[in-house]
């Protein structure tokens, strides 16, 4: 069952995490798991801070990063997804990903988190006309 749910999140969540004003995305996900002992409000902190980083990288606010959190299951699991505007976005943040404010984050994720999985999506918003 956790695994056909986290398929679903997989699947249906790159639809979900584009920028309000465009019809595609790039969109990044993480399947991750806490490590024993480590809080969810860490890993959120942490992530602000990567949010902020990618912000100031690419100088916009286009980039989104979601969480979720399982409702019910094991809670110690979730998913992130980026959403990035472009390909060349998300080639900016990857490349800050390896300055020293970005390696400092990246290990700062390392200690509260193991991630398992990485997808990256190219999402179409489907539009009623």
């Amino acid at each position: 069952m956790k695994n056909v749910l986290l398929a679903a999140v997989f699947l249906l969540a790159p639809g979900f995490c584009m920028a309000d004003n465009h019809n595609e995305a790039i969109v990044e996900m993480w399947k991750c798991e806490m490590k024993e002992g480590q809080k969810m409000e860490d890993v959120m902190a942490n992530n602000e801070k990567w949010l902020a980083m990618t912000r100031k990288t690419t100088g916009s606010d286009e980039v989104q990063s979601y969480m979720m959190s399982p409702v019910v299951g094991t809670l110690t699991q979730f998913v992130f997804a980026d959403a990035y505007p472009d390909m060349a976005t998300w080639s900016k943040v990857k490349a800050a990903e390896e300055t020293a404010e970005g390696e400092a984050i990246e290990a700062a994720f390392d200690a509260l988190m193991d991630c398992t999985d990485n997808r990256l999506f190219k999402s179409k918003k489907t539009v009623l006309e």
